[in-house]
């Protein structure tokens, strides 16, 4: 319900040549008031902005560390990898030549300076 004693008072109000002289007082400190938080309200957007482009550049190089790096970790990996193949592939060669060769005393006896040493010993001729 509407209070009729309030709605009395506001229509007597002071006024000169025409013009309310409390109103006006009053309208004009919240219209600064409102000015000033219009101006806090867009101090805090661009501060706000300036944030959110600060933060995107962060991150902009945080991914550029990070792909350095695990470009890095492939090249490593690579050589790596390089590496164990080229001992894999000596490892076997070096088992199969020595696999492959043929023992030293079966040698000696084709030999004709040892088969000739062996013959000519003193006690051969027993």
């Amino acid at each position: 319900m509407l209070d009729f004693s309030k709605l009395q008072a506001a229509r007597s109000r002071q006024t000169s040549n025409g013009k309310l002289l409390g109103e006006t007082d009053k309208l004009e400190a919240i219209d600064s008031q409102l000015a000033s938080l219009s101006q806090k309200v867009e101090c805090l957007g661009s501060e706000i902005i300036a944030a959110e482009q600060l933060d995107r550049k962060e991150y902009i190089k945080q991914l550029k560390l990070l792909k350095c790096s695990v470009e890095s970790m492939e090249r490593l990996y690579t050589k790596l990898l390089l590496a164990t193949l080229g001992t894999a592939v000596f490892t076997v060669f070096g088992w199969c030549v020595v696999l492959h060769r043929k023992p030293e005393s079966n040698k000696s006896q084709y030999n004709p300076a040892a088969v000739a040493f062996t013959l000519t010993s003193p006690g051969w001729n027993k």
